[in-house]
């Protein structure tokens, strides 16, 4: 497939009809508006998940050529392609075009095969061609969910012996940010957003919930929980860029101030470590949710 040829949405990418808005439709998919111009950050400066991550689901739901998967809230393919390098046959599913190009583009590089890239939502799961799948995984796309009404719509899609992963990790400044860069992005990020965490046209708020509460009271109520420590290398530019692949500081919540917020983030970096290199770790867990 050629490059030219990747990001071409109408042949590209299946589509239910009539989805696309118009200035007389409503907008169908609300939840792309929350990443609206993160993607290309988001494909470069998002780490992704450790190797053992997609190695333990593979084994514990005994995945295979024949299994496929549901990588629901693919973003940029994260899970999807490193699933589809193992041979497992993935359905990739997001709202946001822009993120689906780049996840082409990036399956493209890696040499990966056997992904099904699919425009839509949580709310949309039966406009689309999706029988069955032996695991529906899911990252930070979880908590933007009606969590409880997803795992309800999820029950008669899993196979019986299939399971439920939600995978979650990546430093966030909103969450462990009392020291190092993180205490310093968020210092820049509230002189340039204000102190509520935005989230698309509205802001953030922690459901009260769990995670692993949710699951035990859905149908996949047998919840075992992993975690994985990885170590961690950043540059003052993957910084800079991590920060500008989030629905609370995108360059559209920054608008015109983009360029001014990436220059006084690099020089606050700059002056507490001149290396430019901050060092440290990074914790991905997971919640794995069967019958």
């Amino acid at each position: 497939m050629k490059l030219s040829e990747i990001c071409t949405p109408a042949e590209k990418l299946h589509m239910p009809e009539d989805t696309f808005p118009s200035e007389s439709q409503p907008e169908l998919f609300p939840p792309s508006t929350l990443f609206a111009g993160t993607a290309w950050y988001y494909s470069r400066f998002r780490s992704g998940y450790p190797d053992a991550c997609i190695d333990l689901l593979v084994e514990k739901v005994c995945l295979n050529t024949t299994t496929p998967v549901l990588d629901l809230g693919t973003g940029t393919g994260q899970i999807a392609i490193a699933m589809a390098l193992r041979g497992v046959p993935v359905i990739a599913v997001d709202p946001d075009v822009d993120m689906l190009c780049e996840a082409l583009r990036a399956e493209h590089r890696a040499g990966a095969q056997g992904v099904s890239w699919m425009r839509g939502s949580d709310t949309l799961l039966s406009a689309l061609p999706i029988e069955s799948v032996k695991l529906c995984a899911m990252g930070a796309s979880f908590h933007w969910t009606d969590r409880d009404k997803l795992l309800q719509v999820l029950d008669s899609l899993v196979t019986a012996d299939g399971a439920i992963a939600v995978l979650s990790g990546g430093a966030s400044v909103w969450s462990n940010a009392d020291e190092g860069w993180l205490a310093i992005a968020r210092s820049v990020v509230v002189e340039y957003l204000g102190t509520e965490r935005r989230a698309g046209a509205h802001t953030y708020a922690h459901p009260e919930d769990r995670h692993e509460v949710v699951l035990k009271r859905s149908p996949f109520p047998n919840v075992e929980w992993f975690q994985f420590t990885v170590d961690m290398r950043l540059t003052i530019e993957q910084i800079v860029g991590l920060q500008l692949s989030t629905s609370y500081a995108s360059p559209l919540q920054l608008g015109p101030r983009v360029e001014e917020f990436k220059d006084s983030l690099r020089t606050r970096l700059l002056e507490a470590n001149p290396s430019g290199i901050f060092e440290g770790t990074q914790t991905t867990e997971i919640l794995l949710a069967k019958r």
